[in-house]
């Protein structure tokens, strides 16, 4: 299994910029929206699938 790269990536740039929009859309952004349009909602979905990738490639890269 090859390491996640591109808009699979999880790296420190993209952990810290994901926290930084996230506590700025908590301060900022929009009021009341449904759980599909929240781009709250949505960036947490796509920081957690992008951290399970990450996941799942460590355990390769040590079982290997």
């Amino acid at each position: 299994m090859d390491k996640p790269q591109g808009k699979d990536s999880f790296s420190l740039l993209y952990r810290t910029g994901f926290r930084i929009n996230y506590a700025l859309l908590q301060v900022m952004g929009p009021a009341a929206l449904s759980p599909e349009t929240d781009p709250r909602v949505r960036a947490k979905k796509e920081f957690e699938r992008r951290r399970a990738l990450h996941r799942e490639w460590k355990a390769h890269q040590r079982s290997a």
